[in-house]
């Protein structure tokens, strides 16, 4: 249109009309060129922020976990960063390696590598997540002459949370006593091929062992007291949990009755203990002691409500089953085989999105960097060009008015 106005104003001066407005239309898309340019510089800038500065893990650390936040990311991962809570003993950290019979000097020696998950490989943490059909156990830490239990931690499958085929980063090394073993990065969690026989302390005359048996269930109310398990929890539904143990052995036990609700509380609050005490710190709620006679039973009830808001927080980063649309609940006793209860969440649309679509796409910053650099080229192509028209038409305006055209 510029060109054929131009070429017939020596013929047509009365074309100097349609020229002037076409300058006012130039005008303003010059002024629409102008802001396009500006927010696409905006729009790098922000672009440029999300590269160099990538967001954080908002669930980035786990109780179960043996090294809170575990060994570090990127330039700052650092086997120092498993040794500082070891040397501190921190959640009895030296005490469980030393159990294993992993020294420090191989620890030092382990090689930042990776493993793929298998099937034979076993993760250790600090908190129940699985049953013992599902091939989960109990390990008690004694002291180094098996005497004197120090805590509690539990194996399973890595494969449960990880898949068969996942590729773990992990400091890996090797000890007399478990072999092969590896120190995931993401946790700090250990991971070996073998669960070591216990240490056997002198042997005491036995008694006639007890056999301390335990049962959960779990009932929803607001649906009409169904079992649990068998519907999707929704906002504000209350579900009551029943904890039974019952000695089936030949002679008395004092058995421990607690209850770790981490994951359940993910998704719920605790609105009654049924008598017993909540520890905020742990998420454990324990009752006193019982001295359970042969063929003695006890059992406990405790509630807990559904959030009005089910949250879309993202699956852990450490955690695969933290925040993953499901409340695992495990309860043992002093040793005896777990049992648990797995009740399905309702989740918001987000949280579909995320089990569908596990990650984007791998661009990186380079990609991202280039993808910008040809959108800001092209947008101030634009506006070049919009400004060198308008001096164009000032020009032949001039010359028009000043009659050299």
């Amino acid at each position: 249109m510029f060109r054929k106005i131009v070429s017939n104003l020596s013929f047509s001066p009365a074309l100097v009309g349609q020229l002037g407005f076409y300058a006012k239309r130039l005008k303003k898309e010059q002024a629409t060129r102008r802001l396009g340019l500006v927010f696409v510089a905006l729009a790098l800038v922000v672009q440029c922020l999300a590269v160099f500065q990538p967001p954080e893990s908002a669930n980035a650390a786990s109780s179960n976990d043996l090294v809170s936040g575990g060994l570090g990311l990127g330039s700052n991962r650092s086997i120092n960063h498993f040794l500082a809570p070891y040397d501190a003993n921190t959640n009895h950290l030296k005490d469980i390696m030393n159990y294993m019979g992993i020294s420090r000097a191989d620890i030092q020696n382990t090689q930042y590598s990776s493993f793929i998950t298998g099937s034979t490989k076993r993760s250790w943490g600090h908190n129940p997540i699985h049953t013992t059909s599902s091939r989960e156990l109990p390990t008690t830490i004694t002291n180094p002459d098996g005497t004197g239990n120090i805590t509690t931690i539990y194996s399973r499958p890595l494969e449960l949370s990880n898949g068969p085929n996942a590729r773990i980063y992990a400091y890996i090394g090797h000890s007399p006593r478990v072999g092969w073993f590896a120190l995931m990065q993401a946790c700090g969690n250990l991971v070996t091929n073998i669960i070591p026989p216990p240490i056997t302390p002198p042997p005491p005359t036995p008694p006639k062992p007890a056999n301390i048996v335990v049962s959960k269930t779990a009932t929803n109310v607001t649906q009409g007291n169904v079992t649990a398990s068998t519907v999707a929890a929704k906002e504000s539904d209350k579900i009551t949990y029943t904890l039974s143990l019952e000695n089936t052995g030949g002679s008395a036990k004092v058995s421990k009755i607690e209850d770790n609700l981490t994951d359940t509380l993910e998704y719920s609050t605790l609105i009654d203990n049924g008598g017993g005490t909540f520890n905020d710190t742990t998420k454990t709620l324990s009752w006193p002691d019982v001295n359970l006679a042969p063929g003695g039973k006890q059992s406990r009830t405790f509630a807990i409500q559904m959030l009005s808001t089910i949250p879309s927080t993202p699956v852990g980063q450490s955690d695969p089953e933290s925040y993953n649309c499901i409340m695992n609940n495990v309860f043992t006793s002093g040793g005896s085989p777990s049992v648990g209860v797995t009740i399905p969440v309702t989740c918001a649309p987000p949280k579909v999105i995320e089990q569908v679509t596990t990650e984007l796409p791998h661009t990186g910053p380079t990609e991202n960097m280039i993808f910008a650099g040809v959108i800001l080229a092209v947008v101030t192509y634009f506006f070049l060009r919009s400004k060198q028209l308008g001096k164009e038409v000032k020009l032949i305006r001039r010359d028009l008015n000043s009659g050299t055209i």
